[in-house]
């Protein structure tokens, strides 16, 4: 049975997306030109082509359970030593993200994974470590709110870029306080 490369995430949307690409671009970040700047729910992920199907209605339910989502994104930051990757950190509605992360990360969309779960966008990949550190310092006070509306399914195609090929819109209401 054929498998499709697939992933969940948010797109940042613009003009934010446009200023964060332009820091990727900055950076030198090689996946600049693969994947729209965004926050990864779900890792890259092989599907059964009969599998698609239910990972668009595990999609739509988990947009259906959560409000749209107000983060902050930056300021910038690391996992250097582990992986050569800057960051902008997230914060903000991580109560909503963490909910909408475990409902999309559910089989087929489900995976195993080698780190823990850290929301970030990241600007660039496979730094050398002065590099990190030189764009960890420039970004310090990089620190933008976005508001997020919808959840997006990528598929990677053969060109190793990954395109959008479902969308599902943030619907719940905020609960009373």
């Amino acid at each position: 049975m054929p498998r499709r490369r697939l992933g969940v995430a948010l797109l940042v949307p613009p003009p934010v997306a446009v200023e964060v690409d332009g820091l990727r671009r900055a950076l030198g970040d090689p996946s600049r030109r693969r994947i729209p700047p965004h926050l990864t729910l779900v890792p890259p992920v092989n599907v059964r082509e009969d599998d698609v199907g239910a990972a668009l209605d595990v999609l739509r339910q988990a947009a259906r359970a959560v409000p749209p989502l107000d983060l902050r994104l930056g300021p910038a930051a690391t996992f250097h030593p582990v992986n050569p990757v800057v960051y902008l950190a997230v914060d903000g509605a991580l109560g909503g993200l963490a909910e909408l992360r475990a409902r999309v990360f559910v089989p087929p969309l489900e995976r195993s994974l080698a780190h823990p779960f850290v929301p970030h966008v990241t600007v660039a990949d496979e730094l050398d470590p002065d590099r990190i550190r030189a764009a960890v310092t420039a970004l310090a006070d990089y620190v933008v709110d976005v508001r997020i509306e919808a959840v997006h399914l990528l598929e990677e195609g053969r060109d190793r870029v990954w395109r959008p090929i479902a969308d599902a819109p943030l619907s719940r209401r905020a609960r009373p306080v």
